[in-house]
Order: structure tokens, then sequence, then C-alpha cells
């Protein structure tokens, strides 16, 4: 796999991904989530193949990366609920004028991205993102795959990350 031989990476995947989402599923509860994270993983351990170094069997290393990828997801859920939260109950800081531009700036970059977004992406992203509704239900309402919408959330949240490196 490190030399990019995809069969090889296709054997991994095949062998780990099942038992891999199962796994995470203990932690995140729900099983659209456990699938993303757990693809997410696999995006990441090909397109870092070469500098992969891994000290403990590769079953450990893959438990230990799907286990604090959700650790880092709960965390990620429990700090937007507290932001909404605190949001919500008027208890926001806003004499701090650097904290609201940073704020104002944060939000700017993030309505471009999805504007810059392909339709159809930014369609599935906003469904499952502020409809809160799972793969399955996305591919029924927009009459494609659920590997399609899978497609499109991996693509969606990279596009993300990409354009909001600046604050991550």
């Amino acid at each position: 796999m490190k030399t990019g031989d995809r069969e090889s990476f296709n054997k991994i995947f095949r062998c780990y991904y099942t038992p891999l989402v199962r796994f995470c599923f203990r932690f995140v509860a729900d099983q659209d989530m456990a699938s993303e994270i757990v693809q997410d993983l696999f995006v990441r351990l090909w397109t870092g193949r070469e500098k992969l170094k891994i000290s403990t069997s590769f079953d450990s290393y893959m438990m230990s990366s799907v286990r604090n990828a959700s650790y880092t997801y709960i965390n990620t859920q429990r700090s937007r609920n507290e932001a909404h939260m605190q949001m919500y109950s008027g208890e926001s800081d806003e004499t701090d004028p650097s904290d609201r531009l940073q704020s104002n700036n944060l939000e700017e970059s993030y309505r471009k991205v999805l504007a810059a977004m392909p339709e159809k992406r930014r369609e599935v992203f906003m469904a499952s993102r502020y409809d809160g509704l799972k793969y399955a239900e996305i591919a029924e309402k927009l009459n494609i795959s659920q590997k399609t919408v899978e497609a499109h959330m991996m693509a969606a949240i990279k596009q993300l990350r990409e354009g909001l490196k600046e604050y991550l």
C-alpha cells in the first residue's frame, strides 16, 4: 500500500471497513457518521501512505485512529452544542470587537465556500448538516445512490477544510 498499490489498499479497506464502522458506532451512536468517520480515516490513510509509520499492530493502529477520530467528533459536537446554547441564551461576549470581527469573517468565508461548491454537492451537504437527513434519506430525496451521497459529503468536507483552514 505504501508504494501506491491500489489492490493492497482495497483489500485492507474490504477487511477493516465494516468492523471499524461498528466500532465507531459504539462511540458516536450514528451509523452515517460512523461510516463517514471511517471513510475519512481511509482517505487520510491513502493520501498519507508514504509517510505512514506504525509502531504497533495495524489492527491497533486502525482501532486507535477510529477511537481518536470518534472522540474528536464527539468533542466538536459538544463544543458546537455549547456555542449554540450560549448564542441562544444571549451569553455571547459581544463587547469584544475582535471576536465579533473574526466570527463575521469565519461566517463570510464559510458562506463563500458553500457558494463555490457545485450545486449537487451543496444540496447534499445542506440536507445532511442543516436538515439532519441521513445519507439514505438524502439519496432517496435526490434520487441518487447512497454512495454518491457519501462521495459528495466527503468532497464537501474536504472543500470546507481547505477553504477554512486559516480558522481551524
